[in-house]
C-alpha cells in the first residue's frame, strides 16, 4: 500500500479506532500510536478500505491484549513499612524475604541502568517513575518517536537479562 494511501486511511480510521481503544485500555492515545507504527511498518497490501480496516483492528486487538498482559505481570517494589500490593491490585502482608527480594531487584535495575547510556536510562526512568508518554520523551530528547521506543526496549531487555542472570527474573520464553 502506498504511503499516502496509508496516511489517508489512518486519518479516516483514527477517530473510530480511538473510540475502540478508550473502552479497552488505560492509555488509548499511546496505544493508538503504537498501532499506527506497526501498521505503517508492515505496509499491508490491502486492496480495499474494508480489508485495511480489518487488518488495523486485528493489530489493535493484539495490542490491547499485549497491554493487558504487560500490566498483569508488573511487580511492585515496597518499602519495609508499606503494604505489598499484588498484580491484581489487592493488598497483602509482605515478609522480610519479600522486601529483601524487592531490594535486590531494585539494586540490579539501578546497576543495569548505570551501565547503559544516559539517554537509554533516562527513557526508562521517565517511563517507570513519571509515566511520561513516548511522544513526550521523544520531544524531551529531541529524537524521533521510534528512537525513544527503541531506547526503552533496549533498557527493558538489559534489565530483564540482568534479573535472569541473578535469578530474580522470569525465565526467558521461547
Amino acid at each position: 500500500m502506498h504511503a499516502s494511501r496509508i496516511n489517508t486511511e489512518i486519518d479516516r480510521l483514527s477517530p473510530e479506532l480511538l473510540r475502540f481503544l478508550v473502552r479497552r485500555c488505560p492509555q488509548p492515545e499511546e496505544a493508538m500510536q503504537e498501532i499506527w507504527l506497526k501498521v505503517a511498518r508492515a505496509n499491508p497490501d490491502c486492496a480495499d478500505p474494508r480489508s485495511f480496516r480489518a487488518y488495523v483492528y486485528a493489530v489493535a486487538r493484539r495490542q490491547v491484549i499485549d497491554l493487558h498482559r504487560r500490566r498483569s505481570v508488573r511487580i511492585s517494589l515496597v518499602g519495609m513499612d508499606d503494604a505489598a500490593v499484588d498484580a491484581a491490585g489487592g493488598g497483602s502482608a509482605h515478609t522480610p524475604h519479600d522486601t529483601a527480594r524487592a531490594d535486590a531487584v531494585l539494586d540490579v535495575v539501578e546497576a543495569t541502568l548505570a551501565g547503559l547510556s544516559p539517554q537509554i536510562a533516562e527513557v526508562f526512568r521517565w517511563r517507570m517513575t513519571e509515566t511520561v508518554s513516548f511522544r513526550d520523551i521523544a520531544r524531551r530528547q529531541n529524537v524521533p518517536l521510534n528512537t525513544a521506543l527503541g531506547r526503552h526496549h533496549r533498557a527493558v531487555k538489559a534489565i530483564a537479562a540482568a534479573l535472569r542472570a541473578k535469578g530474580l527474573g522470569p525465565e526467558e520464553s521461547s
